[in-house]
């Protein structure tokens, strides 16, 4: 009798663990950060189909960025408090800082220094992009914008 119910006890357990690996984050966890550097102009009309939407939204506020093209991207995994410089365009760099990972209304809250601008401290909605359009140019005159991801995000 003891041999099953120790089998049990392990086959829920191992159940459990297995249920929680999908939905059972903490604030403490490692956040999965995308950096999608984009690149803008105000010549021709070339969007990159992958920033459709993206472009449709910035062009709300910036009219004048008539084409977009992503520069680079890059994926990293940062623990809280874990700071992280990562390079955009022309050897400029984003220094990057989580604060902490999905909270109970699934945000994660992080620091951000984009080129030339102050640090910016905000809640980001798990699982889309938020693009930062920065006043820093390329040598042919291109706008960089920042666009950034964080997952995991907690299951509904």
């Amino acid at each position: 009798m003891l041999i099953r119910t120790t089998s049990l006890l392990l086959l829920f357990t191992s159940l459990a663990g297995a249920v929680c690996a999908g939905d059972c984050w903490d604030e403490k966890d490692p956040v999965k950060v995308t950096l999608v550097v984009i690149l803008a102009s105000e010549e021709g009309n070339h969007v990159d189909k992958r920033l459709k939407a993206v472009a449709t939204e910035i062009q709300k506020l910036h009219p004048h960025l008539k084409s977009f093209s992503i520069k680079s991207q890059e994926q990293r995994s940062l623990k809280p408090n874990e700071k992280v410089s990562l390079m955009c365009a022309e050897k400029r760099k984003v220094d990057m800082v989580i604060n902490h990972g999905a909270d109970k209304d699934n945000r994660v809250s992080l620091k951000i220094k984009p080129p030339q601008m102050s640090e910016l401290e905000y809640q980001s909605v798990c699982g889309k992009f938020l693009p930062i359009v920065t006043p820093c140019k390329t040598a042919k005159g291109e706008t960089i914008i920042l666009a950034i991801r964080v997952e995991p995000c907690r299951a509904p």
